[in-house]
């Protein structure tokens, strides 16, 4: 644990330096059509995809070199598929299918292929191979989507429109089951939202409630560190680099230890390439995946851009570099940064800094470990970065909420659950390790939700006093308590929405998000009026303060000075830099990232038996 700290005994002012992205339109394509074998120059969505016995319509997208005819080839059987549409056939360029599959009543597993031949090429390609479940998992789609059903009828926050829904448990399966139902209803929009304007499923509704498979073993969240296979790369944003066809991912942030930091990525650092192939408009979102959901044992050859300090212009270089990126385990805590800003000089100030992924108990003790070296180092001042927390259990919400609030207010209520049958229920500060402060400043964002807005709530209930720096936060005033489910020897995680939340002070109207009180970016359509126009996002690793910008002005509200005009602090060998400009960025539309369960939610883990269906 002792890679989780940095201690900056003397530290600079440095005004955040972005990377310049040059203007292009939309339009653009992002790069050449060259001549290929089939005619087929890049292929935007999955090339293999796995359904369930019940069917559904699976929409694939390409770029083609000219004119192009669709087919499909049957592994066994006829007809019992068709493309329903089809766009951009008649020409060079993107074009799409979309095909419909049958619910699969031969009890056998199938194969669809989607294969396309362009005008003038003689090879064929296949672009889709949809492989289709014969039936053995219909007992279990069953047995779940039976106990959903009952448990929503009785316990859903929205029960009495869900009561009135015609369900059948034989129509879906379990995985698609929520979406089905709840996604149509009118009265439960506080179970969801609406993704971003820079998302590809930009405008499209999503619900909060799930169920997911935890494996073949009980894996309800504790305190006992979990081990997963990928990259240990987290979020992207996705945008136009200054020659107008390539477009970069700047990593968002690293886990500690994970293949990606052994490989020497950081946050902030924008990869172009991947194996040779250079990103653009065409296959960026195609690699955006493949890295976030690699699996182990995979290579990449990562080309990237970072920005590189030049001591004697007091400015920074962006210089290209080449890593071998190898996936394999690593444990995902959430706890991405922790350091000390300390004035060892005058010692006015020590302050500690966290950057908090998510409140996953799996990871309860790394959260404590960082908070008692906060304590134990007697910090006078917190700055919490949750601009990337999503939420997650309830429980370690209160625990670290109760160590700002400190002892005094042990016994006040924390949050208040509100649940449609009128069976509400307080959750007060209890015991925590006090820190003993007198206010903190919140780092948060769009993606802060659930548990870490009940933090927010929570303090401000109690009128501890809460700054908030970024944009606005997703704004989850509901919760979910966790159901386990065993079906034959797997477990399942099911977490529908069940309650509402309100602090001390009978507040809890925040399902459109809480304002900051210094708003850095606003996330509307234009740059120009942002004072970090990238935020939540950075072209540098958290403690750089030329590029962590959110943290710079917190810093700045610690010491009482003006971060437009005052230097707060100095690091050894720089001079207080000035932000001259505002940068020309054009950003793309980035793949929505799923995060691991226990992660996102206010998730209340208060069963402690498994109900067994089988």
């Amino acid at each position: 644990m002792k890679n989780l700290f940095n201690s900056f005994y003397s530290i600079v002012l440095l005004a955040l330096c972005l990377i310049t992205f040059s203007n292009c339109s939309d339009s653009d394509d992002g790069g050449d059509v060259g001549d290929t074998d089939n005619g087929i120059t890049a292929i935007g969505t999955e090339t293999e995809k796995t359904i369930s016995i019940y069917g559904e319509t699976v929409e694939i997208s390409f770029t083609a070199s000219g004119k192009w005819t669709p087919s499909l080839q049957y592994s066994t059987g006829t007809d019992w598929a068709a493309i329903t549409n089809t766009s951009g056939n008649s020409a060079a360029g993107k074009g799409g299918v979309k095909v419909k599959i049958n619910k699969n009543e031969s009890g056998k597993e199938r194969v669809l292929t989607v294969v396309v031949q362009v005008e003038g090429y003689k090879t064929p390609v296949t672009v889709c191979t949809i492989t289709q479940g014969g039936g053995s998992g219909a007992a279990e789609d069953l047995a779940l989507n039976e106990y959903m059903d009952k448990y929503l009828k009785e316990h859903y926050l929205f029960k009495e429109e869900y009561n009135t829904l015609d369900v059948d448990y034989a129509s879906v399966s379990y995985d698609n089951f929520l979406s089905t139902y709840l996604l149509p209803m009118k009265t439960n929009i506080e179970d969801g939202g609406t993704y971003r304007a820079f998302s590809v499923n930009a405008g499209k509704r999503y619900i909060y409630s799930y169920i997911m498979e935890t494996g073949a073993s009980r894996t309800r969240a504790n305190t006992r560190a979990t081990s997963v296979v990928g990259s240990g790369l987290g979020t992207f944003f996705s945008s136009y680099m200054p020659d107008k066809t390539t477009i970069g991912l700047a990593i968002g942030y690293v886990y500690l230890e994970s293949p990606a930091q052994k490989a020497g990525l950081r946050r902030g650092d924008v990869i172009v390439a991947v194996n040779g192939t250079t990103l653009n408009k065409s296959n960026y979102q195609q690699y955006m995946s493949t890295l976030f959901y690699a699996g182990g044992g995979e290579t990449f050859k990562i080309g990237y851009r970072r920005k590189i300090l030049d001591e004697s212009r007091g400015d920074y270089d962006l210089v290209d570099g080449t890593t071998t990126l190898t996936t394999g385990s690593y444990n995902n805590s959430p706890i991405l940064n922790s350091m000390f800003i300390k004035d060892k000089k005058e010692n006015k100030f020590n302050i500690g800094y966290l950057v908090y992924l998510g409140f996953d108990l799996n990871f309860a003790e790394d959260l404590k470990y960082v908070i008692q070296q906060f304590k134990a180092e007697g910090i006078t001042d917190l700055i919490l970065d949750l601009r990337f927390n999503n939420g997650g259990s309830v429980e370690l919400a209160r625990y670290l909420a109760a160590s700002i609030a400190g002892t005094s207010h042990r016994s006040d209520v924390f949050m208040r659950m509100q649940r449609n049958s009128g069976a509400d229920e307080y959750i007060r500060f209890g015991d925590g390790d006090d820190l003993n402060l007198k206010s903190v400043r919140i780092i948060c964002s769009e993606e802060t939700a659930s548990a870490s807005e009940l933090i927010i709530s929570g303090l401000r209930g109690i009128d501890f006093p809460v700054k908030l720096f970024g944009s606005r936060t997703e704004g989850k005033n509901v919760g979910m308590e966790v159901q386990e489910y065993k079906y034959g020897n797997k477990y399942y995680e099911f977490a529908p929405i069940t309650f509402r939340s309100f602090n001390a002070k009978d507040w809890g109207d925040y399902a459109d998000g809480i304002d900051p009180d210094v708003m850095l970016n606003n996330q509307n359509s234009s740059y120009e009026d942002d004072i970090d126009n990238v935020f939540p996002y950075a072209f540098g690793d958290w403690d750089n303060f030329d590029f962590n910008y959110p943290l710079y002005w917190a810093l700045c509200d610690v010491q009482g000075v003006d971060p437009t005009t005052g230097e707060p602090v100095k690091r050894s060998g720089r001079a207080g830099l000035t932000r001259s400009s505002k940068d020309e960025i054009i950003r793309v539309p980035s793949v929505p990232l799923k995060r691991p369960a226990g992660t996102f939610g206010s998730l209340i883990y208060n069963k402690p038996e498994v109900e067994n269906l089988y």
